[in-house]
């Protein structure tokens, strides 16, 4: 074994001071003008493999008094995964380009050759390992293919001080289909054995278009947007969801948001929590679209299921999907060492974290429970839990690395889960 990758005890004693140091005096300078950073898309999820594209952020901070919020954001994304899947995605907001509004846009178009479908209601739909993605056996049993393309507005005004209102609309596009993999047994998948016993429709196998209008409102008295120390932000929406094709499957739904940062040592350690609810009040909706997590603007290119880098870590991704769920997201937020480097400010965060479900509506459960126990078990669990760690690397604040370890407590959840992304899961 080569010895030069140890480093000797002096020589590190030497490093973790120079660290130390560097996390002393470092201090952020605010910016101005346009920031963006340009940046190799590599990173590794375990649903779906090894990512391979390229993203950029600019942040646009004008004369710099408001750093280190912002004026104008905008991002591009794109990104192959080994495991079958691309993206394309662009995304602008803005507080400053219409007095008084705020406007957020997006467009994502998405390809998943091998998206993950485990079927309804969580823990209910059993999970068998040996009939995951296996080449030996060519075995694809819980894979289906999903192409959407999705475009959204949003805007947002002032009530009063911190109480905003917000409005929306967002065009969904939806194509379901059999995986579209080499080497499998294709027509061998749980999404094709639903639609033979009638737990997915005829009409809606293939996906569907629809039109999304959203409203609500919103309470923020975070200091930072994109990494707060202080204050809370609450959001209330109710989204309308109307079918453009058939005009068969429109729904309503409530989500709401909490979300508050607590200073437990200052610069240096945070105590941070999220509960999410998204609950189906009225109207048949559409298998298709159980794991969008309704959300005012859609600044990456996902926000599906529970399950996912996005949502629930540790999770299989899409694991639980139904017409109502709850979840907490609970972390302590970690900042061992700043520092000054190449003329842009870093911290590096450590955070410990633990992340709860519980379904609020079950899925067609009815007609999923006479199908026998390849379709469904008789399993409870009111609370499922999952618990890691995440590291997050930021540049000037907003620009946010993310990798996270995790695992669920039950191992019908998931294995031991790996997801990166450029932003904290809250």
């Amino acid at each position: 074994m080569n010895a030069s990758i140890f480093i000797k005890p002096k020589r590190l004693l030497f490093l973790a001071g120079l660290l130390a140091v560097c996390s002393l005096h470092a201090q952020e300078t605010p910016k101005t003008g346009w920031v963006y950073t340009p940046m190799p898309n590599l990173s590794y999820n375990t649903d779906l493999g090894l990512n391979l594209g390229a993203f950029c952020d600019f942040f646009y901070y004008g004369d710099g008094s408001i750093y280190p919020n912002f004026l104008h954001h905008a991002g591009f994304s794109g990104a192959y995964a080994t495991k079958g899947s691309w993206y394309l995605h662009g995304y602008f907001e803005s507080v400053a380009l219409i007095p008084g509004l705020r406007i957020s846009t997006s467009a994502t178009y998405r390809d998943a050759r091998a998206n993950n479908f485990y079927g309804f209601n969580g823990i209910a739909a059993p999970f068998y390992p040996d009939m995951e993605l296996n080449k030996e056996t060519r075995t694809a049993w819980y894979t289906n293919r999903r192409r959407f393309l999705r475009a959204s507005v949003a805007f947002q005004g002032n009530i009063s001080s911190h109480l905003n209102w917000v409005g929306g609309a967002v065009f969904r596009h939806v194509l379901m289909g059999d995986f579209s993999l080499k080497n499998y047994d294709s027509g061998n998948s749980l999404y094709l054995a639903y639609n033979s016993i009638g737990l997915i429709a005829d009409d809606e196998l293939a996906g569907g278009t629809s039109l999304e209008l959203k409203a609500g409102i919103t309470y923020d008295t975070r200091d930072v947007e994109l990494f707060p120390s202080k204050g809370f932000y609450g959001e209330v929406l109710f989204i309308g969801n109307a079918d453009l094709r058939l005009w068969k499957y429109n729904y309503l739904q409530l989500s709401a948001h909490w979300k508050q940062f607590i200073t437990l040592w200052p610069e240096r350690l945070i105590f941070a929590y999220h509960i999410g609810w998204q609950h189906t009040l009225a109207g048949n909706l559409p298998y298709y679209n159980l794991n969008e997590l309704a959300t005012i603007a859609y600044a990456y290119e996902e926000c599906s299921g529970l399950g996912s880098r996005y949502s629930i870590r540790g999770y299989r991704y899409n694991r639980i999907v139904a017409a109502g769920y709850a979840w907490a997201n609970i972390e302590l937020r970690v900042i061992p060492f700043k520092f000054n480097l190449f003329g842009q400010h870093f911290d590096l965060v450590l955070n410990p974290f633990l992340d709860l479900a519980a379904i609020t509506r079950n899925y067609r459960l009815g007609q999923q429970k006479v199908l026998g126990t390849q379709y469904y078990q008789e399993k409870k669990l009111p609370v499922m839990a999952s618990a890691g760690i995440g590291g997050k690397l930021h540049m000037n604040t907003n620009f946010i690395l993310s990798l996270d370890f995790g695992k669920a407590f039950d191992p019908q959840l998931s294995d031991f889960m790996v997801g990166m992304a450029t932003t904290y899961v809250f």
